[in-house]
């Protein structure tokens, strides 16, 4: 039974680090956000966005196990305009992505152990700490770092979550339920499902750390990606409606005015959680820095071997990941340095860019699947088929629905 559960589990690896990479801020501050002000009431949007977005995940490992070749070496065959698309996407959003998650990742531990380095200084630590971790052990190491991350988070969460079912939160006698069909409102539950669990283009880094470990074990098949895919899929799912049940239950109708930037509501939750007891902040906040920290790692880890793809792929001279790793890294640092006031400006961009592509990448990858190169005995069954139809079609309203907020059209 044992060895059966261990083998399993040594199975575990490209998706749980997309997983990881995806368990952000979209499920620590979104989410949280979500339910501390608007209570129960979008966990149907949240489980939505996840079901809806799924057969563009699971299409980007099925053609890369299938076709031992990226998705990004699909999208090339498709049209040079394809890769061209994602890389410009990759290149104009990654410093501001990871400098998101650096500072959010910094700022919960600040809080956390209670101390005052200064978000420059704690992001600068984690970052070497990261590269540290992605470049000076095997890459075994790396992953099952991952693994104990994402489960410490996964008992921690549901614990956290265990503890404050019963907490009596004083409401205020001037609350109100705040209106989602506002601007305010709207806005926010596009950002919600934008982010939720990823954005597409995310779909191309489980499929570069799939070919890393078919590298290390060529029998990784299309069964034993499927366990790793569902699995993972499953727990980003399921921990984005466990964290905004944790804000609903803590902070919903506390009249308490929540700060618009991540790392300023990371401080505010850890002054709240203080409420609670000591015990049962520090066990949130670890949660909560899991999640964080095993999201810097990733995506430190990732921007530069999708862009060390991208080089390949393109008429450049191809350059490794440990080329690109310091650039990216610098690169964040500068943007925390210098640009950390207009963070919000930076990361309205990232999410205008990642959302209006999202319908073009969803189609990339279902026409990898459906085009007469890929074999029809490995494609996905009917449900998978006619749901990533819906999908597509969700996106595309979902793009336009964005547009025609930003331009003050629907409020």
């Amino acid at each position: 039974m044992l060895k059966k559960v261990r083998d399993k589990l040594s199975l575990l690896g490209p998706s749980i680090l997309w997983a990881s990479a995806a368990i952000g801020v979209s499920h620590i501050v979104q989410s949280t956000r979500a339910g501390a002000t608007y209570g129960y009431s979008l966990i149907l949007i949240v489980i939505l966005a996840n079901v809806l977005k799924y057969p563009f995940f699971e299409f980007a490992t099925r053609y890369t196990v299938v076709k031992n070749e990226t998705v990004l070496d699909g999208y090339r065959r498709i049209g040079k305009w394809a890769i061209y698309l994602y890389t410009a996407l990759t290149i104009s959003t990654m410093f501001t992505i990871q400098a998101g998650v650096t500072l959010v990742t910094a700022a919960i531990f600040e809080n956390w152990l209670d101390i005052n380095l200064g978000l420059f200084l704690s992001s600068f630590i984690i970052l070497l700490i990261s590269i540290i971790i992605i470049q000076l052990v095997r890459n075994n190491f790396f992953v099952n770092f991952i693994k104990i991350l994402i489960f410490i988070l996964i008992i921690s969460t549901i614990a956290s979550t265990i503890l404050t079912t019963n907490v009596s939160v004083d409401i205020s006698s001037d609350f109100s339920p705040p209106e989602i069909f506002s601007y305010i409102g709207i806005t926010f539950v596009i950002a919600l499902i934008g982010w939720m669990p990823s954005p597409i283009d995310l779909s191309a880094w489980s499929s570069v750390w799939i070919m890393e470990k078919r590298a290390n074990n060529s029998k990784f098949d299309i069964k034993d990606n499927s366990f790793d895919f569902n699995f993972s899929y499953l727990i980003t799912t399921v921990l984005a409606v466990i964290f905004l049940i944790l804000g609903a239950n803590v902070f919903y109708g506390s009249g308490v005015e929540f700060a618009a930037s991540a790392s300023s509501f990371v401080g505010q939750l850890a002054e709240l959680y203080s409420s609670l007891g000591e015990g049962a902040r520090n066990l949130i906040l670890l949660s909560a820095f899991c999640a964080m920290f095993s999201t810097t790692i990733t995506c430190l880890d990732a921007f530069p071997k999708v862009l060390s793809k991208c080089s390949e792929l393109l008429p450049i001279q191809k350059k490794s990941k440990n080329f690109f790793l310091p650039v990216v890294a610098m690169g964040t640092l500068i943007v925390i340095l210098y640009f950390s006031t207009e963070m919000r400006k930076l990361v309205d961009l990232a999410t205008i860019l990642s959302f209006l592509t999202s319908p073009f990448l969803a189609y990339l990858n279902y026409r990898l699947i459906y085009s007469h190169d890929f074999p029809a005995t490995s494609r996905p069954n009917l449900l998978i088929k006619s749901l990533s139809i819906v999908g597509m079609i969700f996106l595309g309203i979902f793009s336009l629905v964005f547009i025609a907020n930003k331009l003050g059209l629907i409020f």
